[in-house]
């Protein structure tokens, strides 16, 4: 049931980013869907991953930085439709994903460390899989397989 409502959530987000510009209501708006995305996110991460409530405690401001952190090393211009890959752009796009992966992994390995004096070894492997599977969904939602 979360996961409806999660991507839901995240279809709306979505759609919203792609629509409209950073300006002013429109640029409120969005911090607002994006806050709630994040809540619904630790949300079903809190039931997911079984956390008290000291343990969420600590959790919850780790994870929101390591989520910043993951969206600062992610180079957007990756970001394409595969209808719009061509000979011209295919590579450099590719290079682009490439690194994101890369970076992204390091990410995950340097909060694995931080994680880990919050949570259960168990718990963060569970962690990393169900963010996987958002970012999965999100993709599908975007399009940009």
């Amino acid at each position: 049931m979360i996961y409806v409502v999660l991507f839901a959530v995240l279809a709306t987000f979505a759609q919203d980013v792609m629509a409209q510009p950073k300006k002013g209501a429109a640029n409120d708006e969005l911090k607002a869907k994006s806050e709630a995305l994040m809540n619904t996110r630790l949300q079903m991460i809190k039931d997911e991953l079984q956390l008290t409530d000291v343990q969420y405690a600590a959790f919850e401001p780790v994870y929101r930085e390591y989520r910043k952190v993951l969206g600062r090393v992610s180079d957007k211009g990756a970001r394409v439709k595969k209808e719009d890959l061509t000979n011209e752009n295919v590579l450099k796009v590719m290079s682009i994903r490439l690194s994101n992966t890369i970076n992204t992994a390091s990410v995950k390995q340097k909060y694995l460390w931080i994680f880990a004096e919050i949570i259960e070894p168990l718990q963060i492997e569970k962690l990393y899989r169900i963010d996987d599977r958002i970012a999965k969904e999100a993709r599908k939602i975007v399009q940009y397989k």
